[in-house]
């Protein structure tokens, strides 16, 4: 499993420095507001994965006044830093420094679920689409990550020569690597919305008992290279790409009706906790380890009995960072460990 043992932040967001021992089941931090409940979660995504799921500026979570933080932890026995002075960054694994992040993205998988992830359901597909992607891009030995990035390098060029009105065999030119690249990546996006379909419909049925379906939508429903050249005239006049993974959505349906239009804000926290949830078993039967839960604010618009399912419905063996300003109502599983941070000191 993505075990952390020992989390130690210096300079990071509110933090001058703090030191967090988690136990290896559901670790409740509670406390007030603006104390840093979440920014301790985010450290911990920040080491594992090299990214904060809320900022995709480094400098903003150098302490106010301060020019670099540093994130440490203990992962499944080995010894992670990650040490950023903004823009730059350095890697150890075991106090060895690292010339690049393969080896260091192995150590541990996470699965983030923050209040901004009620969007996954009412907001635009591309929120959506970065669900699929949390889970292909963690898993081993793909090529999932070099499809996208291939992709996303094609399609911005050729984008920007739609919008400067460039002569049509230079678009052309990136036709080929555009299609070759959107083919995997929509192939890969389909394979793994099959898989995810049913562990989401267990996860929201554990949860509350309602019928959850989820249905992939691709961004070309003919070979991709024939639809660029379909859509050619369209994508000249609208200058844009108008075809292939960039326009990807998952279709999500609860008790049959549209969960976009329809869902309350206690169901849309259900659906979105269910897909996490889901994720998080894919990347377990993949994987044979299950991920780091981080879960913000979980509890929100839920009533105390989807509370309790939701507690009791955490896959077996994972360890979860799990954030709330009160636990009062709450029937905590037996091993729980719970932390209170105040004024930047976590106290069992």
């Amino acid at each position: 499993m993505s075990k952390i043992d020992l989390l130690l932040l210096r300079g990071f967001r509110r933090f001058e420095t703090l030191r967090y021992e988690p136990g290896p089941g559901l670790n409740f931090i509670t406390g007030a507001n603006a104390q840093g409940k979440t920014s301790i979660l985010e450290a911990a995504c920040v080491l594992l994965r090299l990214r904060s799921p809320r900022t995709l500026n480094l400098a903003e979570m150098v302490r106010f006044g301060g020019e670099a933080f540093a994130v440490e932890g203990v992962v499944n026995q080995t010894r992670l830093c990650l040490t950023c002075t903004p823009p730059a960054r350095s890697l150890k694994l075991d106090g060895v420094v690292q010339s690049s992040t393969s080896d260091y993205l192995t150590k541990g998988k996470i699965v983030w679920f923050g209040n901004e992830d009620l969007t996954l359901v009412n907001g635009s597909a591309d929120r959506r689409r970065k669900l699929l992607d949390s889970a292909g891009l963690q898993l081993p030995a793909t090529n999932y990550g070099r499809d996208l990035k291939n992709y996303d390098r094609a399609l911005r060029s050729r984008n920007l020569l739609l919008r400067e009105g460039k002569p049509r065999r230079e678009i052309e030119a990136y036709d080929i690597p555009l299609a070759e690249n959107g083919e995997r990546i929509m192939h890969a996006r389909a394979a793994l919305a099959a898989t995810l379909a049913p562990l989401a419909a267990a996860a929201c049925d554990r949860i509350s008992g309602e019928s959850l379906s989820l249905q992939y939508q691709p961004g070309a429903d003919i070979p991709m290279l024939e639809a660029l050249i379909s859509s050619r005239e369209e994508e000249i006049r609208l200058r844009q790409t108008r075809v292939g993974p960039q326009r990807d959505d998952l279709i999500l349906h609860l008790n049959g009706i549209p969960a976009g239009t329809f869902a309350s804000e206690g169901q849309r926290r259900t659906i979105a906790i269910a897909l996490k949830l889901a994720v998080a078993e894919f990347l377990h039967q993949e994987t044979s380890q299950p991920p780091l839960l981080l879960l913000d604010d979980i509890f929100g618009e839920l009533d105390p009995s989807r509370r309790d399912a939701l507690l009791h419905g955490i896959p077996a063996g994972s360890q979860a960072f799990l954030s709330t300003t009160d636990l009062s109502g709450i029937t905590l599983p037996s091993g729980a460990a719970t932390q209170i941070l105040h004024q930047g000191i976590l106290t069992s």
